[in-house]
């Protein structure tokens, strides 16, 4: 029997929506006050999510590696933060000041209201809203985004929809950014179909494309990725020496694009879906562009096995 329990912290950014499974030794953890995030995925004590502690050195964490974080209008960078869209320019304020780019969307670090909560023998889910009026002049445009976890054996799915509220189209993409743990990275396989990958800027702004670096399945060994691959399906798996996982990621465009990093500490690795490439509201790849009073939807399934 799945089990929910909304803790309250000191500290509301560290609330916690806790979804739990005696049977199958199963615990996860959301935290809806940042942006909805994943902070903990637990199968028989096997830890999946590299997320955050729930204190202060956890939010100093998630300021800078944006564990699990939901992104959105857009995914990863836009350069100087600053895009046209319909004949117009606008800017956005930079969060990462060292390459001068707005990072990671806008939703990452808000205040998700719970909508719905509900608990069976074969599932757990949880509605997520978040409705934002277009305060920010880089984008005034309102919407209402809600997020969707399911949980079943050895399953999550995250589903995203957005609501166009204001009265004009605005651009978008979604993405999702995920850590997972890993003891042994070197001996752990990373695998997707992609013929093409991005080259970037020392800004990390893609310049173009260039044929795949390595072929995959790829062992990792000590290779180093910090890359966007443009990929031919939605799909890409990761085994490790105590776990698997297979992330499917629905588009209705013929490609998808994936972000691979592996950090210096080599303990874990981000494995980030998403709609469309790094700096899309300037060079376009990807780019979606909702209509007023229109929705689009997009599904991220996550299936493990230890």
């Amino acid at each position: 029997m799945y089990k929910i329990t909304v803790t309250k912290n000191e500290n509301p950014l560290l609330n916690e929506v806790i979804v739990s499974n005696k049977a199958l030794n199963f615990e996860s953890s959301i935290f809806p006050n940042l942006g909805a995030s994943l902070q903990k995925l637990n199968c028989n004590n096997i830890e999946l999510i590299d997320g955050i502690s729930p204190d202060s050195n956890g939010l100093e964490t998630y300021k800078s590696k944006y564990n699990s974080a939901i992104l959105f209008p857009f995914p990863n960078r836009i350069t100087n933060g600053t895009y046209q869209f319909e004949n117009k320019n606008y800017s956005l304020e930079i969060n990462e000041t060292a390459l001068n780019n707005r990072l990671h969307g806008l939703v990452f670090n808000q205040y998700f209201t719970i909508k719905e909560q509900t608990a069976t023998e074969e599932s757990a889910k949880i509605v997520l809203n978040y409705k934002y009026n277009g305060q920010i002049a880089g984008f005034p445009f309102p919407y209402n985004l809600e997020l969707t976890y399911t949980f079943t054996k050895n399953k999550i799915s995250l589903n995203f929809e957005v609501l166009n509220e204001g009265k004009t189209a605005f651009p978008f993409g979604f993405g999702w950014h995920p850590y997972f743990k890993v003891t042994d990275l070197n001996n752990s396989t990373l695998d997707f179909e992609a013929k093409t990958q991005y080259l970037v800027d020392k800004n990390m702004i893609p310049t173009g494309e260039t044929p795949l670096k390595f072929k995959t399945p790829l062992l990792i060994n000590d290779t180093f990725l910090d890359d966007c691959f443009i990929t031919e399906k939605s799909n890409t798996s990761l085994k490790t020496s105590t776990y698997n996982i297979n992330i499917d990621f629905s588009s209705k465009k013929p490609t998808s694009f994936l972000q691979v990093y592996t950090p210096d500490t080599r303990d874990c690795i981000a494995i980030e879906p998403m709609t469309c490439a790094p700096n899309s509201f300037n060079n376009k790849d990807g780019l979606l562009t909702l209509e007023a009073d229109q929705k689009y939807t997009w599904t991220v399934d996550l299936k493990y096995s230890i």
